[in-house]
């Protein structure tokens, strides 16, 4: 578990807000849960922003027609008029805080392609404390306080938008260094911590072509090069990736026409 989430099985916390009508960011409900196994929430519908930030545990999350699975260190958004169902693991339930907001700001997130992101646990640790006994300090002014953070958070989730537009480069470039490597489609988007399905399409957007065909490309085209330097079949299918010799050799013939040893030989 990260080191700044909370314990597991943290009282459960739902605060019944005022809605100030702030205008740039303006909280409007706000909670946490220690969900049941296979607890489920949904098909709903809601007229302002929703955002969940998953602590611990995981589950699954159902919007724009697509299952997305959900763990710890995750959020999931959740759109005005959209209709989401979401529902916590049976054998590891989510914990969760939620944030329910409007205000004109908002309305940047509409151009949040991927409705689930990483984002640093800091800020949620901190208004998980909101609700806490000890800070009765902030009594009659805690809608302000949840706005700051919100304002802090909507930069973080900005911020990641902005790094979205690199990311099919991003993966062409962990590609083309690592393709001698036994690497996987959801091995790149782990490490750009991104859904699989929501980078397939970034990068299918940018270049035309699916990961998986770019991949299997680079590596067959860099094969090619080495067995017409002089590399044996075997060498050059294993520094391109290939621990198959006959998996390779079928890969090769069906891009060139022709085996790699008679294209070795030409």
């Amino acid at each position: 578990m990260n080191r700044h989430a909370p314990e597991r099985g943290a009282r459960d916390l739902n605060r019944y807000l005022l809605d100030r009508r702030m205008k740039d960011l303006n909280p409007l409900t706000y909670g946490a849960e220690q969900c049941a196994p296979h607890h489920r929430y949904g098909p709903a519908v809601r007229p302002y922003y929703l955002l969940h930030y998953v602590f611990s545990g995981k589950g699954t999350f159902h919007a724009r027609g697509q299952e997305y699975t959900v763990g710890a260190g995750d959020f999931f958004l959740i759109l005005p008029g959209e209709v989401t169902t979401y529902e916590a693991d049976g054998q590891d339930p989510w914990e969760y805080l939620w944030l329910g907001f409007d205000g004109e700001l908002a309305a940047q997130l509409q151009n949040l392609q991927n409705p689930v992101g990483k984002l640093p646990p800091d800020l949620f640790v901190e208004l998980l404390a909101a609700g806490n006994d000890d800070f009765s300090e902030w009594e009659g002014a805690v809608e302000q306080y949840i706005a700051s953070a919100l304002h802090r958070i909507l930069a973080e989730l900005l911020a990641h938008r902005t790094a979205r537009a690199h990311y099919a480069r991003r993966a062409e470039t962990y590609i083309r260094t690592r393709y001698m490597q036994d690497i996987t489609i959801e091995e790149i988007a782990e490490a750009l911590s991104l859904d699989r399905r929501y980078l397939s399409r970034l990068f299918k957007g940018r270049y035309g072509v699916t990961m998986q065909e770019y991949l299997v490309t680079t590596r067959l085209n860099r094969a090619a090069e080495l067995l017409r330097e002089g590399y044996s079949v075997t060498e050059s299918a294993t520094l391109c990736g290939y621990s198959d010799l006959s998996n390779f050799s079928k890969m090769f013939h069906r891009r060139f026409g022709v085996s790699p040893g008679t294209y070795a030989a030409k």
